[in-house]
């Protein structure tokens, strides 16, 4: 019976998909990503149509991009959530 228990607690330890010590990273931390293309642009506002909706983005002065996309252009958006607000990282577009 102990040998079983402690089994039991053996592989529960080990099985376990990760540290059980250490807190998920806060919402406001992670950093999401998606594919789009470009539906408008400009100095603060990035629009884009995912596969199922069009998305609203805010680029802020520290946003990483690639370049100036045009509309139509097909990106990679990188982006952290503020809220309801999508805050752009870094977006660039993707080369086929």
């Amino acid at each position: 019976m102990l040998r079983s228990l402690h089994l039991s607690c053996l592989l529960l330890v080990v099985l376990q998909w990760g540290c059980f010590w250490k807190n998920d990273t806060p919402i406001e931390e992670k950093i999401f990503d998606v594919y789009g293309t470009v539906q408008s642009s400009s100095l603060s506002e990035l629009v884009i149509q995912g596969k199922k909706e069009e998305i609203t983005f805010r680029i802020l002065p520290s946003s990483i991009k690639g370049s100036a996309f045009e509309t139509g252009a097909y990106v990679h958006v990188y982006y952290r959530l503020k809220g309801d607000v999508k805050e752009v990282t870094m977006v660039v577009e993707k080369i086929s």
